[in-house]
């Protein structure tokens, strides 16, 4: 390890790594997420923020001391992780606008991820959890027949909630029954709506209308609860509906990713391979996609528990 200072000067008035890194990021979720580590990084290095600190000084030592302070934070693998994905993409800039030398970036470039190994977060939901659901939103409103649509597109086609916000009728294929859309890390894909949710879309096209502009829009506030407001919801009110429908079917806490792991362990269970999933699901790695299959779980307990000794 280099015995180099282990803060990190301030900025001169020149383009910035970190910014010019985040700006090139296609998800706004992705820009909060890593402005916020950077941020970080930077406090921890000494600096205010990411848009004052000199990343033309950046030094592996520099990483050392923001690992220790996440591992006394008690931060997991996953975010130390996250926080290196970060410190590594920042010098990557900096190296590639010349302010970084070459030296100091491969070192940079040689740290290796944390090693670790979790029992995956959130579940899998059942067919009768996901029918219980359903059946949650219909009260005759024009917001239930909203709300069961957006449910019938993330567990029939694995969409994100950030993604589910972000859909246009445009990207509406009445003929092939499918979405064709431009996801997280700038991914186009298109996925394929079940023909057992093919009456929860047309029955809230009925209620919507035909017309260009937001698939999901938000529902216009005041005494009509029934009125729509073409604008884009945000993908925190996702969370809202999901937690008071499922409240209201008795199914417990869901989270809106529980409705993206359904949607793969369904594949999974209907004989899809993981490369098929990982092209529906728009990951990079299988890796990431094979976190997604919660079968193993259920056939291990079902397994062990009709063991006899």
């Amino acid at each position: 390890m280099e015995n180099e200072n282990s803060s990190l000067p301030a900025a001169e008035s020149k383009r910035n790594p970190a910014a010019s890194y985040l700006s090139g990021l296609g998800s706004a979720s992705s820009r909060t997420t890593l402005g916020h580590c950077l941020n970080q990084i930077a406090k921890t290095l000494g600096q205010d923020g990411y848009e004052s600190a000199d990343w033309s000084k950046l030094k592996r030592c520099h990483w050392q001391k923001v690992q220790n302070e996440l591992k006394l934070r008690g931060c997991c693998g996953a975010t130390i992780n996250l926080y290196l994905n970060a410190f590594k993409a920042v010098a990557r800039e900096a190296w590639s606008i010349d302010q970084l030398p070459q030296t100091a970036y491969l070192k940079i470039r040689s740290i290796k991820s944390t090693q670790y190994e979790r029992l995956p977060k959130g579940r899998s939901l059942s067919v009768t959890e996901c029918r219980l659901l359903l059946e949650a939103c219909a009260d005759g409103s024009n917001q239930g027949a909203r709300d069961k649509a957006i449910f019938a597109v993330m567990m029939g086609c694995g969409l994100r909630r950030a993604e589910i916000v972000q859909l246009q009728m445009q990207h509406w294929d009445c003929l092939s029954r499918s979405f064709q859309f431009v996801g997280k890390g700038n991914k186009e894909r298109q996925v394929f709506l079940p023909k057992s949710f093919d009456k929860c879309i047309d029955d809230w096209l009925i209620v919507r209308g035909l017309q260009s502009g937001v698939f999901f829009p938000r529902m216009r506030p005041g005494a009509n609860p029934n009125k729509f407001l073409f604008h884009h919801m945000l993908p925190s009110s996702i969370y809202k509906i999901l937690s008071k429908r499922a409240d209201f079917a008795g199914l417990g806490k869901i989270r809106p990713h529980d409705l993206r792991r359904t949607f793969a362990t369904r594949m999974l269970e209907g004989g899809a391979d993981v490369f098929l999933l990982q092209q529906a699901m728009g990951h990079s790695s299988a890796a990431t996609t094979a976190r997604y299959d919660y079968r193993s779980n259920d056939m291990r307990k079902k397994t062990c528990r009709s063991l006899l000794f």
